[in-house]
């Protein structure tokens, strides 16, 4: 975030923002091991091919996180924040159109794609706009949105 737009946003609402961002990232993250009932009886799936649901998202997400933390640095992190966040959506809108276990295979690796560039260019803008005093609550709070996330997602029963 450059210092002319350091001044229109105040540090503490954007980590709410991005808290809220955080938050449904883990859910959804969380949520579809409560739907592999549903995803088992609706595509004929395996516990193989249900289990590289979350194998595939994860693998994509770690192999492409440290490259996220260069291209937030080099290209920004607001850039590609809001990029990540229209990967998301698409992915999001795309998971409710698959008609196989491949297709949520794909759309999964996609979803582990817009993720793993969420979190580096966060937290590197959470660091950049709050002075050293705030940066680690602001930090701590953001990260609290992570394991909500988990929580209501795996609370929820499908």
């Amino acid at each position: 975030m450059t210092t002319t737009t350091r001044t229109y946003l105040n540090p503490w609402l954007l980590v709410a923002l991005l808290w809220a961002v955080a938050m449904l990232n883990y859910l959804d993250r969380q949520v579809v091991f409560s739907l592999f009932p549903l995803l088992e009886k609706e595509f004929s799936a395996t516990g193989l091919e249900l289990g590289l649901i979350s194998t595939v998202f994860l693998w994509v997400y770690g192999l492409v996180s440290p490259f996220a933390g260069y291209v937030a640095d080099r290209f920004g992190r607001v850039r590609v924040i809001l990029i990540s966040l229209v990967i998301w959506s698409a992915a999001t809108w795309l998971t409710a159109h698959v008609s196989s276990i491949q297709q949520m295979l794909w759309v999964r690796a996609i979803m582990g794609i817009s993720e793993a560039c969420y979190i580096p260019a966060a937290l590197a803008l959470i660091v950049e706009v709050h002075s050293e005093k705030s940066r680690g609550l602001a930090v701590g709070l953001h990260q609290s949105g992570l394991y909500t996330g988990v929580v209501l997602g795996g609370a929820w029963d499908g």
